[in-house]
């Protein structure tokens, strides 16, 4: 369970990258401006290689989990957000993400989560070294202090019955992939 949670907590993290316009579909289009499928995907990874859900899932075949790509869990991602926010919630944290702020947020938190994670997470190695100017700082502070970004960062999303769901779906689609047969 506190893997799970891990999990839901990891998957909830802000992320970053223009989505794919004209899809019509907003909270596709956040999940990828977060890129919160990236990030739940990476938290999955790390448990099932590091061992931590050998117990519940045994027998996974490492090389199978690193190679499963994030777009498996998009659209399901999409689901949880479209659960927990109104569209528009959904269109004011799209507007967020996609700004210079949201990006630099998002790219902050992929930093971190790799260096904690390590490379076998998935998460790609963002270039650079991490810049924030005092104005972008201020925006991220008003974002992650509002109503709406408590509620995309906080609880509301990472315990929702809608979450915790996807990530028992997640945790069992990758297993049942890349179990031993």
């Amino acid at each position: 369970m506190k893997y799970l949670t891990l999990l839901i907590a990891v998957l909830f993290v802000a992320h970053t990258a223009p989505a794919a316009e004209g899809d019509g579909n907003k909270a596709l289009e956040l999940v990828r401006a977060m890129r919160s499928d990236e990030i739940s995907l990476a938290g999955a990874k790390h448990a099932f290689i590091s061992g931590a859900l050998d117990d519940r899932f045994p027998r996974t075949h490492a090389s199978c989990v690193r190679k499963i790509p994030p777009a498996d869990f998009s659209a399901s991602m999409a689901r949880v957000v479209a659960a927990v926010l109104k569209p528009t919630e959904i269109e004011g944290a799209l507007k967020f993400y996609r700004s210079d702020a949201g990006v630099k947020y998002v790219d902050g938190i992929l930093r971190r989560l790799r260096t904690r994670l390590g490379d076998a997470s998935g998460i790609p190695d963002i270039a650079g070294t991490e810049s924030v100017s005092p104005a972008q700082v201020a925006a991220i502070s008003d974002f992650t202090s509002s109503a709406l970004g408590r509620k995309v960062t906080g609880k509301d999303m990472s315990e929702s019955p809608a979450a915790l769901q996807y990530g028992r779906d997640m945790l069992a689609q990758i297993a049942a992939k890349c179990g031993r047969k």
